[in-house]
């Protein structure tokens, strides 16, 4: 419910944004819903193709689960490179015009279901999800650009919300569109048009912050009740568990296959994703707004800790043949989790690096990510096809241990003398 108020909020603020009604929050402004609202569109184009790509992969062209995992390890993998790439290019030449630039080639993914050699249609895919990857480190950046520091975590929380919010959407017409037997490939290109919109929200967007009292406010009075000392040292803690996280971040593909297969039916892998990003949606606005002033601690417990016990829980229903529910707990849980990393990690670098590196800081952080995502999806892919327990049992200790490192940074920075993170 609170994700559906978040998002009609900001449809509310979207048509009376030039009445100056007072109903809307001071963080709320127009930059920031025009950005929200460009990730909303962008998700509901793209993560319909991230749903239907594996059944189209594996049930359609009769591919192996490792091929799939390939093709994810190299969208990831490389993609560490091209956010690192995508971030300096914001420092240099503007994040907005960055940003611009990498979503406009995301419908790379939609177009390879033009084609049947399977070579060409992984290409064009990576290909895509490398442009997600180049244009997010200046979207993050310019999002901070256009927040003050005291209201970041609600900013970032909402953006997520609505982010996957789009995606819920997606995965809504795709399970009815799957349900009706159009084929994969009409449902890709489908997608084509809702990734377009995204690119037009950001172009009346600007890079400045709005209102006086915004442009008042300092880094140094936003952050010092939230990170003070020590910030090195838990930048360093912070990308080595998103380089582990990615470790156990598999692409939610292999759930949707896991169920597909168990309960013989695509319609049912599908709202398997649904549920996750469900999950998501609630838990970036709920976090962004209860868990602001403890951002370390709740990344990595209801973070990286939850991600752990919701892939066991998906491994031990597929082990047992548990009813539906169990997989479906499981995706809500990483759901959740993935909305709490997603809105914490951003962050905690946005207050950990310097203004005039902000883009690259969140180049470094995305390609952490992306790093261990070209391990994850590589092993899963590998390991799924000998066994899924194992897959799912392998991600759940990569968390555990991203959860370890994040906590003891977490202990160290709340010695006495500290303020707690």
């Amino acid at each position: 419910m609170r994700t559906f108020n978040a998002v009609s909020h900001v449809g509310f603020y979207l048509i009376h944004m030039t009445r100056g009604n007072s109903t809307i929050p001071p963080w709320l402004t127009r930059n920031v819903a025009l950005l929200s609202f460009s990730a909303f569109f962008a998700d509901m184009g793209y993560q319909a193709v991230t749903a239907v790509f594996p059944l189209l992969l594996i049930i359609k062209m009769h591919e192996p689960a490792y091929l799939y995992g390939l093709i994810l390890a190299l969208s990831y993998g490389l993609g560490s490179a091209v956010s690192l790439l995508g971030g300096r290019l914001g420092d240099k030449y503007g994040k907005k015009t960055i940003s611009i630039i990498g979503n406009l080639f995301i419908p790379l993914m939609s177009v390879a279901a033009l084609f049947q050699n399977i070579w060409l249609v992984g290409a064009l895919f990576v290909l895509g999800w490398w442009a997600r990857y180049f244009r997010s480190p200046a979207r993050r950046a310019w999002l901070v650009d256009i927040s003050s520091p005291g209201h970041r975590t609600k900013v970032f929380g909402f953006l997520h919300s609505l982010d996957v919010g789009g995606g819920i959407v997606a995965v809504a017409y795709t399970s009815l569109l799957v349900y009706l037997k159009v084929p994969f490939s009409e449902i890709m290109l489908v997608t084509i048009a809702p990734l377009l919109v995204s690119s037009a929200c950001l172009v009346p967007a600007s890079q400045r912050p709005e209102g006086a009292a915004l442009r008042q406010e300092t880094e140094t009075e936003g952050t010092s009740s939230i990170i003070s000392g020590r910030d090195g040292f838990v930048l360093r803690a912070l990308l080595i568990s998103a380089t582990l996280f990615g470790f156990s971040f598999y692409a939610l593909g292999f759930p949707i296959i896991t169920v597909a297969e168990s309960q013989s039916s695509p319609v049912l892998g599908i709202l398997t994703f649904g549920i996750f990003l469900g999950a998501s949606s609630l838990a970036g606005y709920l976090l962004g707004v209860f868990h602001g002033r403890r951002p370390v601690r709740t990344l990595w417990t209801l973070g990286y800790l939850l991600a752990a016990a919701s892939s066991l829980a998906i491994g031990l229903a597929y082990l047992f043949h548990l009813d539906l529910w169990l997989y479906y707990l499981g995706a809500a849980g990483l759901g959740f989790a993935t909305g709490s990393v997603e809105t914490f990690e951003p962050v905690l670098v946005s207050f950990l690096v310097r203004a005039k590196k902000l883009s690259s800081g969140m180049g470094w952080l995305s390609s952490s990510r992306a790093l261990g995502l070209f391990v994850s999806n590589l092993a899963m892919g590998i390991l799924f096809v000998f066994s899924q327990f194992d897959s799912y049992t392998y991600a759940a200790l990569s968390a555990c241990f991203a959860a370890v490192i994040l906590s003891v940074a977490d202990l160290r920075k709340a010695r006495p003398g500290k303020d707690p993170a």
